[in-house]
């Protein structure tokens, strides 16, 4: 879904989600939906837009039955003058609270269901491996494990895993992504790696990890350090980032992180959309935030920085230059 997104402007998406929320509240008017049928004709990015809204729209279908029934209940005990863009701002806010039931709905791939590990939105994951090691998947993860004779290899198919392993064993760890192969010292480890579109980021906080891209780059990354690498390349070597980790107890530390990691990582934390102006993109973000109150996270945001939050309903929210 969030490469979908990137693809599209962010004006585009804001229009679309201005239509879909219109054609809740006056659906049932031939002019309004000529006119949205109007702009959706337009250009094959307002279709892009659409199908991307209805998707969002999609992962409030398992609560559609209830929410029917909370709206008839709206109506008969509301005020008689209960307007019909009451009862859908009302509906919307059921449906947003109730997900929190319904985390693993919103995976990052459907394919990620197939996974031996997954995670749902706002949903970390401790496991203990076959070895001995341990793992921990970050909110939308997805992670196939395959351990035999010759080696332990986890398959990291999208989301942010942190792995920390003592075991005493000759078979190699190994851990592969879209953009390589992470093999592992045999000494005490502890790694963080998340991976996305192509690109993933390694930190290391204790041991030695070596990197094979998917083109033949090798790297090796000692304690303390952090990169980014592609089936191409991989970047110099950074100080590691104490957001690697954070997350395992529910708060993201963020240090001269640009917002649009910040962002991202939020939004794997709160069901529905989370946006951001691309001028806000590269603005540097300090500070400690929490993923388990993404509201108080955002409402930190505000205070700190030139931005504000704007909310079209409790489901689609963008972060706007103040």
């Amino acid at each position: 879904m969030r490469a979908a997104q990137e693809k599209l402007s962010h004006a585009t998406l804001e229009h679309a989600a201005q239509w879909y929320v219109r054609l809740q509240e006056e659906g049932d008017q031939t002019s309004v939906r000529e006119q949205w049928q109007c702009w959706f004709d337009q250009h094959v990015e307002h279709q892009a837009a659409w199908r991307y809204m209805e998707r969002v729209g999609e992962r409030f279908a398992p609560l559609r039955a209830e929410g029917e029934r909370a709206g008839r209940l709206l109506r008969e005990r509301g005020p008689a003058r209960l307007g019909r863009r009451q009862t859908v701002k009302s509906l919307l806010v059921l449906a947003v609270g109730s997900m929190a039931g319904f985390g693993g709905w919103q995976t990052a791939s459907r394919n990620g269901w197939t996974a031996d590990l997954h995670t749902g939105t706002g949903e970390n994951r401790e496991v203990a491996l076959a070895d001995g090691s341990t793992l921990w998947l970050g909110a939308r993860t997805a992670v196939d494990t395959r351990f035999d004779a010759r080696q332990r290899l986890l398959d990291l198919r999208f989301g942010e895993v942190l792995l920390q392993s003592s075991v005493q064993d000759r078979r190699p760890l190994l851990l592969q992504t879209g953009a390589g192969m992470l093999q592992m010292a045999a000494t005490p480890i502890r790694v963080a790696v998340r991976y996305a579109q192509g690109t993933a980021r390694l930190n290391v906080y204790q041991g030695q990890v070596e990197i094979f891209t998917r083109t033949g780059t090798r790297a090796l990354i000692e304690a303390g350090q952090r990169v980014d690498f592609s089936a191409l390349a991989v970047s110099p070597p950074a100080p590691a980032q104490k957001a690697g980790e954070s997350w395992l107890q529910d708060r993201l530390t963020a240090d001269a992180m640009p917002l649009e990691e910040l962002i991202d990582a939020l939004g794997r934390y709160r069901p529905g959309h989370l946006g951001l102006h691309p001028d806000l993109a590269r603005l540097a973000v300090m500070g400690t935030f929490p993923l388990d109150d993404t509201d108080h996270a955002l409402r930190l945001l505000e205070a700190a920085l030139p931005v504000r939050i704007k909310r079209m309903t409790d489901w689609w929210v963008t972060v706007e230059p103040a």
